[in-house]
């Protein structure tokens, strides 16, 4: 009977892990879609730093590059093979405009709901440049002034959704 008991448990112990082999590619594929984008890995990875750094994060490049390079959990978790270790820099320089992002380092953010803007297009794409808040959400901003408040600090719930410009302009076009 103890023999039984013990063979039991193995089997249970193998299935479960049979189980979560094949989830572990469901969520490997879920970390990748969340982290397409250099901006996303950039936030995603600053708010990881944050999480493990009394909720602050980087004071610089060189210290987010060598957590995401050091900490065995940040890469698979931005949906990173080993391979992608050896050129993180590029991570640093937006899919979309090919310039450096402007990043907004040191902060100390509030992890379970900050909605605080890290991550900047410098130059932007036919007059819109893309800000990654703390919550990974991305705007696509057109208002120049909205930018500056935004690269500022300055968040609200109307800076945090669309341009106005864009509201208004929706509308003109119905």
């Amino acid at each position: 009977m103890r023999t039984f008991h013990y063979s039991w448990h193995f089997i249970a112990l193998c299935l479960v892990g049979l189980v979560l082999g094949c989830g572990s590619d469901q969520v490997s594929d879920s970390f990748r879609d969340m982290n397409k984008l250099n901006m996303q890995k950039l936030v995603n990875s600053y708010v990881m730093f944050a999480s493990v750094n009394k909720s602050v994060g980087p004071k610089d490049a060189d210290e987010l590059i060598n957590f995401i390079k050091t900490d065995e959990r940040v890469p698979p978790r931005l949906g990173m093979s080993s391979g992608d270790l050896n050129d993180l820099e590029r991570i640093l320089v937006s899919d979309a405009d090919g310039e450096p992002f402007k990043i907004r380092f040191g902060l100390k953010i509030r992890l379970d709901e900050d909605r605080s803007p890290l991550i900047f297009d410098a130059v932007g794409v036919d007059g819109v440049r893309r800000v990654a808040l703390a919550d990974n959400q991305i705007l696509e901003v057109s208002d120049a002034k909205k930018y500056d408040r935004l690269w500022a600090g300055n968040v609200s719930k109307k800076d945090s959704g669309p341009d106005e410009s864009e509201i208004d302009g929706g509308f003109e076009s119905e």
